[in-house]
């Protein structure tokens, strides 16, 4: 068992984040339908729902479509944090490839450089939504 551990203990960390990602859903999940039951209730008794309730149950969803998750100075910012990253890896794999063993900061700073190409396109090319 301690050997299983010590070549896997890294898989901790995405187990991890599947769960919070897993009790996010859930959360958010449990809100709506308490926010849905209400308006049922309102529904049932013949009577029109207050606008800040059925204003609540929309919010979140045009915050995620349109919201700042997609603006351009978001990706910019990410444009500089993976081209950081991608030159650090590449500096990396140049050094320690004296050593034979580089290749795996190759394969990082690759993925960087991807993630940078990534983040330019969508900076250049993702419109900015009227009055940011």
């Amino acid at each position: 068992m301690e050997d299983l551990f010590r070549d896997y203990w890294w898989l901790i960390f995405p187990l991890w984040g599947l769960g919070m990602g897993a009790w996010h859903s859930m959360a958010n999940y449990r809100r709506k339908t308490r926010m849905l039951d209400i308006v049922r209730t309102y529904a049932e008794k013949g009577e029109q729902p207050p606008e800040a309730l059925l204003t609540a149950l929309n919010r979140e969803d045009d915050e995620y479509r349109d919201g700042c998750r997609r603006s351009p100075a978001h990706y910019w910012s990410l444009v500089a944090l993976f081209g950081v990253l991608g030159v650090g890896f590449g500096v990396g794999a140049w050094s320690y490839d004296f050593q034979g063993v580089g290749w795996p900061f190759s394969i990082v700073a690759l993925v960087m450089g991807a993630m940078t190409l990534w983040a330019l396109i969508n900076a250049l090319f993702i419109a900015r939504a009227p009055g940011r």
